[in-house]
């Protein structure tokens, strides 16, 4: 019964001398700029609470995920897997920063004593219930999202992220300078991303980046300037990005082998097996997945009927499905800028390409002389 006591109080005490802050606590905003996995392709953000007089420096941080999970991938595609609030220390998220050479910045919110007390017993109280943990939503849910929500909270809305400056760009459009560095996953993501993601994002939305709640605070009275932490980035050098350039090489490596009669079928099915297999993947995403970003997906016009000519084994209606797909494409192409939803060019090597194969395939090409030659060689 002592032992209980003795342990009892000393939660008591501990919980007491966290939540008893002194005047002098610092609380303040870290955003650690955009790492080289893609879990960290957008970015990071915490809460940094700082208390000398009663030796806390710890970070609060909502980006929290268990890899151990069962089936951890297929729950995150899914949309069911859980994201929890951790505490650490100071030290050791500076320490993680350096292993993936990423940049932190740091600004202090200008709060009241209340406020700041608040907000401590908003995290903490978080931490310590069923709340601890929530549905990632990469849009609507995430490290970011709940930091904005947690201040604004703490706050009784007196710092309202509305306010910001910031309007006028879809979801879609906000990703785009994330993306750019790497072709393949600037295509994939723009690939499985439906037209919700095409929505105009209202101005707090933005802070699903967390480089737009760093925006916010820096261009506002509600904190100090951003101050660099640390600088772990590798000195990279400038070279010609060759990703982009080799989806066209592998093109007219493809185009080249369908003029050439020998290999002209195997070349055309095995492309189309390929866009089926992707029109399939979106298409079972959006059945599949609670994630509404993944849902009304428009890339499926170009890579469905790719699969209705492998099914489709009549000749005459085989003919016409080609003839309408090749329309299909053709019709993306002219209404590129206007349809609901934003084709990337990422997509344009390929849909040229099932194209051209198309039009080989149809023998649009035999009034040709030259390509006649070729194909008969």
């Amino acid at each position: 019964m002592k032992k209980i006591l003795l342990i009892l109080l000393a939660i008591s005490i501990s919980s007491f001398s966290l939540f008893s802050l002194s005047q002098n606590v610092r609380i303040s905003l870290l955003t650690q700029e955009p790492g080289d996995e893609l879990y960290a392709y957008f970015g990071h953000t915490a809460i940094r609470v700082k208390d000398d007089s009663l030796y806390i420096d710890q970070v609060y941080n909502y980006g929290t995920f268990d890899f151990s999970t069962p089936n951890f991938y297929s729950r995150f595609v899914k949309g069911d897997l859980d994201y929890c609030l951790s505490i650490d220390d100071f030290e050791y998220f500076v320490y993680s920063s350096q292993l993936t050479h990423r940049k932190i910045y740091e600004q202090e919110l200008y709060l009241t004593y209340e406020e700041k007390y608040n907000l401590v017993m908003l995290l903490e109280k978080c931490y310590n219930s069923p709340a601890r943990y929530y549905r990632y939503d990469f849009l609507k849910n995430n490290c970011a999202t709940k930091i904005r929500d947690v201040i604004k909270e703490a706050t009784n809305n007196r710092i309202k992220f509305i306010d910001a400056k910031q309007s006028g760009d879809t979801f879609r459009q906000l990703l785009k300078p994330y993306l750019v560095k790497n072709y393949w996953i600037n295509f994939g993501i723009n690939f499985i991303m439906g037209m919700e993601t095409d929505k105009y994002a209202a101005t707090d939305e933005y802070m699903f980046l967390p480089f737009y709640i760093q925006d916010y605070f820096e261009n506002s009275n509600y904190a100090s300037k951003s101050e660099l932490l640390l600088d772990a980035e590798q000195e990279r050098q400038t070279k010609f990005n060759f990703e982009y350039i080799l989806p066209w090489i592998i093109v007219l490596i493809i185009c080249l082998l369908s003029i050439w009669r020998k290999t002209q079928k195997l070349i055309f099915y095995i492309f189309c097996t390929l866009f089926s297999l992707l029109g399939l993947l979106i298409l079972s995403l959006g059945i599949y997945s609670l994630h509404p970003s993944l849902g009304a997906n428009m890339n499926i016009l170009w890579t469905i009927p790719a699969l209705l000519i492998l099914v489709v084994r009549h000749e005459k209606i085989g003919k016409y499905v080609r003839y309408v797909y090749a329309i299909i494409i053709l019709l993306l192409f002219i209404n590129w800028f206007w349809l609901p939803q934003e084709l990337s060019p990422t997509f344009i090597p390929w849909m040229v390409c099932m194209l051209f194969l198309l039009i080989v395939d149809l023998k649009l090409f035999e009034k040709i002389k030259c390509c006649n030659k070729i194909s008969s060689k």
